[in-house]
């Protein structure tokens, strides 16, 4: 791939980063949690992340779908995460 394409590709994908970041911002605010929450959720999974590593994660909205997932169902929202964040991206 070329850098010309590696930029298009980056700037296609960069609404699903921001409202990956939004929305996961939004759904630790709803649930009443803050990163040291969601890390510690993680741990008792077995997953080590510290809480400033899952705010900078969120920030850039850069996540493996692994830990994407993980995220979602740590936060209980499975049912309403992929809809809602289509919705941002779909609306803005």
């Amino acid at each position: 791939m070329n850098q010309d394409q590696s930029l298009s590709n980056r700037q296609t994908l960069s609404p699903y980063k921001q409202a990956i970041t939004r929305y996961i911002r939004a759904a630790l605010v709803l649930k009443g949690m803050k990163y040291d929450d969601l890390s510690v959720s993680l741990a008792q999974r077995g997953i080590i992340m510290t809480p400033e590593n899952l705010r900078s994660k969120t920030h850039k909205g850069m996540f493996s779908a692994d830990l994407f997932t993980m995220i979602i169902d740590v936060l209980g929202v499975e049912n309403d995460a992929l809809r809602e964040i289509l919705k941002q991206v779909h609306h803005d």
